[in-house]
């Protein structure tokens, strides 16, 4: 999966705009103007477009952490290699961080794309490479979990 695909989709689903985009950089002391951030969300057929480097994609969900949860008060900050790669297991465990989400509103979110997980499932896609039951996340599960969370959130922020 394109690093840029699930930033897309991530800005699209939580209804992220551009200053909130540049805030969530920010963070990290990474300025970027309108125009970068539309050329990172365009697709590789577009004139213009930007490839997302993983480690830039891995700031992003770190800062999204920090600002949905605030600053570990004890924690060092966690320095981010520029080779650095993001599995979409990775994706789905930032995310589900960030927004502090306990195992069923996961299931709750992806059944709102209408994907039902079974909790060993789910345990799977949570566990360390290399565990005997670990799971590797596909694209349409993480694609589609981003987008039923948008829809989540949509319903928390209606019921409140």
């Amino acid at each position: 999966m394109r690093t840029n695909d699930i930033f897309r989709k991530i800005t699209q689903s939580l209804t992220l705009g551009n200053l909130q985009i540049q805030q969530l950089f920010a963070l990290s002391a990474i300025d970027l103007n309108d125009k970068e951030i539309a050329n990172l969300l365009k697709t590789d057929y577009q004139p213009g477009f930007e490839p997302m480097p993983d480690y830039v994609l891995l700031i992003f969900l770190n800062n999204l952490i920090e600002q949905q949860r605030g600053k570990k008060n004890d924690a060092e900050q966690e320095v981010i290699e520029k080779h650095a790669k993001i599995s979409n297991n990775d994706v789905l465990k930032k995310l589900r961080i960030a927004y502090n989400l306990h195992e069923q509103q996961v299931r709750d979110a992806l059944k709102l794309t209408t994907i039902e997980l079974t909790k060993s499932d789910l345990a799977a896609l949570f566990r360390k490479p290399g565990h005997v039951h670990f799971k590797a996340c596909d694209d349409e599960l993480v694609l589609d979990f981003i987008e039923g969370l948008g829809l989540l959130l949509q319903q928390r922020q209606a019921g409140a």
